[in-house]
């Protein structure tokens, strides 16, 4: 199954799938942080850390690389949240050296529709205002990979 429904490199980045679990548990898949570090990255398992302050203008925290020299990962800002329903959020990715400098790219938005069908449910994520094409690019491709890790931890739940 493909879930990027976009052509590569287009904003926004529209993502589509289903999952053979309910909303309820698609939902806390995106919010407890110990199924987060599951499946979200590359390969299942690829985070050291994440936290997520699950309310309005709270913050969540992926950390994907940590090193002597390094940490790369993603942040945000929770703007919506809907439970078992919706989720809206900022979303920028950040590398923090050692020295104290640190590079962030320009924050986009992420929306993340939950809709019941049957005893699944149909997802729909759009990730918007990402300024760079090859950012659009490699995020394309992560989303991608994301979801088919998402499914296979979905399939065990």
């Amino acid at each position: 199954m493909q879930f990027v429904k976009t052509e590569i490199g287009a904003d926004p980045i529209v993502v589509e799938g289903y999952f053979s679990a309910p909303p309820c548990d698609v939902f806390r898949a995106w919010t407890d942080p110990d199924i987060v570090m599951k499946w979200f990255g590359p390969r299942p398992g690829s985070l050291h850390a994440a936290e997520i302050d699950l309310r309005r203008g709270g913050r969540w925290r992926f950390l994907e690389t940590v090193d002597t020299g390094k940490t790369v990962g993603f942040e945000g800002e929770y703007l919506a949240i809907e439970n078992d329903r919706r989720l809206v959020f900022t979303w920028s990715k950040f590398v923090a050296r050692a020295s104290g400098e640190r590079e962030s790219t320009p924050g986009s938005q992420v929306e993340i529709v939950l809709t019941p069908k049957g005893s699944g449910t149909d997802i729909r994520i759009v990730h918007s205002a990402i300024r760079d094409e090859p950012m659009r690019r490699g995020f394309a491709g992560g989303w991608e990979q994301g979801m088919i890790n998402l499914c296979a931890i979905l399939e065990k739940v």
